[in-house]
């Protein structure tokens, strides 16, 4: 026997129609950042059309033209997405199939399937990046889609009500969502980390050096890593974050090799020295970890022989590695194949850097050190300037940086002084990093924005081995001790060495800016982070980890028992207000008749509670039928009249019967 909705034959209310579309639109915002333009306008343009269509229904598309729709969304989707990216290409199938869904409603499974189509919108979201910030707008989307189906499965829709009715249902499924992330059996990642390939819209290092390359970044105050010290932090000037090493330059770029292969270097160093910090790092579309120098234990990550980190595949999600580091150490020896790439010079090299170079070794013929420190005496000496501005780069750009303009900032110094020490005689390498970083003070981490992007050099010395050598630190020394402040710089007026904040508007800007990466760093800690390992501890601080791989479903059956309980208890309680406008009118008459001495079962129907009062009040008959056909006809009728409602409620309180003590 086939059940029939009563409500499955009614239109669908234009205004329920209009907030569906809006909320979808709403919810397929934020994927502005994740696909293609051209993706986003045909949604767009299908959201437009269906309110459009809200108010002139002849405008809706037909079979004829749905179908070109359908053809011309995935031509799109196969040219504007890279079909290896399994994530991009079903999202964006998803969106373009939603937009035309909404153009095919014509009846209320139609507005159903459109709204699921959005939850599955949502979870695309948290896909990409899932942000408490995000997550926080799509959880208050998610309960107007549910306010939206709890309204479809009404007679009578009012927008008023929709986001009581979507986080009241919200808040019933949130024992059991909590219930089910802490205790169900987890992957070793979070079930959310589905890795893609696009690497459009990130910023950071690429890897290569040129003039330039760094100085674009300065300006940037975009979080490139979080960093929480499991002790004492050290001090700034130590705050290396090492990156790609740069072997190979060829007269106007660095670029990697790595001349010993995947093997790590040998490392010895001071205990005392050792650092130990959770690295979370924001997606880069690119594979390097910037790890405090000299990283030691690698957490799972390649390290090469030159000591830089490399995830497995690029970086596309925030992650949190457990990493530690020696700030007083020293490498192992020089391989032939290394000392050969550190030596490479370009093909042509300006005479007067090669004799600046020579000159220096000529001055300590058997003192690489020496030849070191008379390169960073040439730059604290020289008129040289640290800028974001050092001028258009004609021909050589060493040299024209070195003899003509002397004017540069990080990537010109480094390149620069790894050449000369080249020239000398002195195996050299580039290193690509950050370096300082500020402390959150609301907060136990340390934030390393963009604008901490830095190059450095390092030099082999016979006795000491790789040493570090930043040839900034000798121009401006402000930029190791204070950091450049990002906003400040980016106004025009130079660079600005420290984070000085200006008024009190100014500060407390500054505040809810610290506050809100504080929240967002615990939201990634406690929430996106919490994978198998967090879940055994929480387990175990809970005394079930001796039941070994049952302890999560002991853990799920107990708490299903204390919330079934708690379920029982309160449906013991008296129950609040209706939402139901018509119900509650409907319950007042029922009560005002219970007043007057009518007893009447909770199952009694309206017809039959009509008839009952008739037989005990004749007088009022026409007073009686008329609420009893007024309330059928809101309640149950074809097409029902919202101004019924006030009617119901004069009728209601003009209503005189008998007290009970007269019929006694």
């Amino acid at each position: 026997m086939r059940l029939l909705d009563p409500l499955a034959e009614r239109p669908v209310p234009a205004s329920l129609l209009t907030l569906a579309a809006l909320t979808l639109a709403g919810i397929a915002l934020p994927h502005a950042q994740n696909l293609d333009p051209l993706l986003l306008g045909f949604f767009g343009l299908a959201v437009a059309w269906r309110l459009l269509g809200d108010r002139h229904p002849d405008l809706l598309p037909g079979r004829s033209l749905l179908g070109l729709g359908i053809l011309t969304g995935l031509v799109l989707v196969m040219l504007r997405v890279p079909l290896n990216d399994g994530l991009l290409a079903g999202t964006a199938l998803l969106l373009v199939m939603l937009g035309l869904k909404l153009l095919e409603i014509r009846s209320r499974r139609d507005v159903q399937v459109a709204l699921l189509l959005g939850h599955f919108l949502i979870l695309t979201q948290l896909l990409f990046r899932p942000d408490l910030w995000l997550t926080l707008y799509l959880l208050a989307l998610a309960a107007l889609l549910l306010g939206l189906q709890a309204g479809l499965a009404r007679a009578h829709f009012r927008p008023a009500d929709l986001p009581a009715a979507g986080f009241r249902l919200l808040g019933m499924a949130l024992p059991v969502t909590v219930l089910l992330f802490l205790f169900f059996p987890r992957l070793d990642g979070p079930l959310w980390e589905v890795p893609h390939t696009d690497t459009r819209g990130y910023a950071g290092i690429d890897g290569e050096l040129s003039m330039g390359s760094i100085g674009h970044l300065i300006r940037s105050g975009a979080t490139a890593f979080r960093v929480r010290f499991l002790g004492p932090a050290p001090p700034r000037d130590l705050l290396y974050w090492r990156g790609p090493v740069l072997w190979r330059f060829d007269g106007r770029r660095w670029r990697e090799g790595d001349p010993g292969g995947p093997a790590p270097p040998p490392v010895e160093g001071d205990p005392a020295s050792l650092v130990v910090y959770e690295l979370t790092q924001e997606p880069s579309g690119r594979p390097w970890v910037f790890a405090l120098d000299m990283p030691l234990d690698t957490d799972g990550l390649r390290q090469g022989s030159d000591a830089s980190l490399q995830a497995p595949r690029p970086l596309m999600e925030r992650h949190l590695f457990h990493l530690d580091a020696l700030l007083r150490y020293r490498l192992g020896d020089l391989t032939p194949a290394q000392r050969r790439a550190a030596l490479q010079l370009p093909a042509r090299v300006d005479p007067r850097v090669r004799a600046l170079a020579l000159g220096w070794r000529r001055a300590h013929p058997d003192d690489d050190a020496a030849v070191v420190q008379t390169a960073l005496a040439h730059f604290r000496e020289q008129p040289f300037v640290y800028t974001l501005s050092p001028g258009t780069a004609r021909g050589d750009p060493v040299a024209r940086f070195l003899f003509e303009t002397r004017r540069g900032f990080c990537e010109h110094y480094a390149g620069s002084m790894a050449l000369l020490m080249r020239i000398a005689g002195i195996p050299a390498r580039v290193v690509l990093g950050y370096q300082g970083g500020e402390p959150n003070p609301l907060a136990d981490h340390w934030v390393i924005r963009q604008s901490d992007a830095h190059a450095w050099v390092e030099v082999w010395l016979p006795e000491r081995g790789w040493v570090r050598v930043d040839p900034t630190a000798a121009v401006a020394p402000e930029r190791i001790e204070l950091g450049i402040d990002p906003a400040r710089s980016a106004e025009g007026r130079g660079l600005v060495f420290g984070h000085r904040v200006d008024g009190w508007l100014g500060r407390t800007l500054r505040q809810a800016r610290w506050l809100m990466d504080a929240l967002d760093q615990r939201w990634y800690r406690w929430v996106v982070s919490f994978d198998s390992g967090r879940q055994q501890g929480l387990l175990q601080r809970l005394g079930l980890a001796g039941l070994g791989r049952y302890a999560p479903v002991a853990a799920v059956l107990a708490i299903l028992a204390a919330l079934a309980l708690a379920w029982a208890l309160a449906s013991r309680l008296p129950r609040g207000r209706d939402p139901d406008p018509a119900r509650r009118i409907w319950d007042g008459y029922r009560r005002r008749l219970r007043r007057a001495g009518l007893a009447l079962p909770d199952w009694l129907g309206p017809r039959q509670v009509l008839k009952q009062a008739l037989q005990r009040w004749p007088e009022q008959g026409e007073t009686l039928r008329a609420f009893t056909r007024d309330y059928l006809a809101l309640r149950y009728g074809p097409d029902p009249d919202p101004a019924l409602l006030r009617v119901l409620r004069r009728r209601l309180r003009r209503l005189r019967l008998p007290k009970r003590s007269k019929l006694s």
